[in-house]
């Protein structure tokens, strides 16, 4: 019996070292994709033109629309 439960605590601990390495590798791959998506993007902000939606009232409602806004 003492034979049995070495050879399946070998096996496990085995098993485990095998399972951490696995880990490892999936980790670091995460890693370098994401810092090579962290590279590639682009961090710059458009420059937006033209005038500000909310603060323009609307000239014209559409057509079917219950809410008229006054301008």
């Amino acid at each position: 019996m003492k034979y049995a439960i070495a050879i399946a605590d070998r096996a496990a601990l085995g098993s485990l070292k095998l399972l951490v390495a696995l880990n490892v590798l999936f980790f670091l791959s995460f890693l370098v994709i994401a810092l090579l998506a962290a590279g590639r993007m682009q961090t710059e902000i458009p420059v937006r033109t033209g005038a500000n939606t909310l603060s323009v009232p609307q000239t014209h409602a559409p057509a079917g629309s219950a809410i008229t806004i006054a301008g």
